[in-house]
């Protein structure tokens, strides 16, 4: 079994908590399975998700079969499986709802990654496909762009026993006032403030020496600021809270916002995969 990232005291780079896979992998079946009653908005928002993939417009090594049964989405050439669930529903008025969607990826049959989302509409349909698109273009194109082995060359990460890692990263997605001027984001900025820390994760504090590097990792961030002023936001690192980057971020980007009583965030993922050699 792969060992965790060790705890390091406060000011260290490193993720400060750790789940191990199995507990992960727990975790993720009882959100995905026994949350809720299976919702029968399910194989619709799978069926969303398969024909947003089929959009996809790298170019790929093979010929891709994608195929959406029940509540999985499966890409079998890649030994890709992702399953969907609709976690609940909240009613918002004026017939608008509010819908709690969750994603799980397996990859050759291992839990990897997971994330939820709402999807907002008047319509079930039009919400389930929004829905999916959004975690399309949010979350699969930078995972997709990672596994078929797109990276930046830019970011390089190697470990002390000689392993090469490559970073992607998703589309950033901009909410509220800053969709006003959604030209203005770069899809690097993220990346780009937190790659020194990433970096020193890699090549000094991710673990013992006799660590098992994973082939995939993923960070996951949220920022935002609502419209009294209040911060709410994360850095995850694994699915493991990472209080020192989620800092970096707070110092040089948020901390740079513009002023407004409107609702301001920003959410994007960073993918890293082992170089195959």
């Amino acid at each position: 079994m792969n060992k965790q990232f060790k705890h390091i005291p406060a000011g260290g780079h490193a993720p400060t908590t750790a789940i191990n896979s199995r507990k992960f992998n727990k975790f993720v079946e009882t959100n995905l399975q026994t949350r809720m009653e299976t919702n029968v908005l399910v194989p619709t928002l799978a069926t969303h998700l398969a024909n947003a993939i089929q959009s996809f417009d790298f170019e790929v090594p093979v010929t891709l079969t994608i195929e959406a049964v029940n509540d999985i989405v499966y890409l079998r050439e890649l030994e890709l499986e992702i399953v969907c669930n609709v976690l609940g529903e909240q009613d918002h008025g004026n017939d608008v709802k509010v819908y709690h969607l969750a994603f799980m990826i397996r990859l050759k049959g291992d839990n990897i990654m997971y994330e939820e989302m709402a999807a907002i509409g008047t319509d079930p349909e039009e919400s389930m496909s929004q829905g999916a698109y959004t975690f399309f273009r949010g979350f699969l194109t930078g995972f997709f762009q990672c596994l078929l082995g797109y990276y930046e060359p830019v970011y390089e990460l190697k470990s002390p026993t000689g392993d090469e890692f490559h970073l992607n990263y998703s589309h950033l997605q901009v909410q509220g006032a800053f969709m006003d001027d959604i030209d203005g984001h770069q899809d690097n900025t993220f990346p780009d403030i937190l790659y020194p820390a990433i970096k020193e994760v890699f090549e000094r504090e991710i673990t013992e020496p006799d660590h098992d590097y994973k082939d995939f990792y993923w960070i996951k961030i949220y920022l935002s600021r609502q419209p009294g002023g209040t911060f709410i936001g994360e850095c995850r690192f694994d699915n493991n809270i990472w209080d020192y980057a989620l800092n970096e971020l707070i110092a040089y980007d948020y901390k740079l916002w513009k002023e407004t009583d409107r609702f301001l965030g920003k959410k994007q993922f960073i993918f890293i995969r082992r170089c195959p050699k």
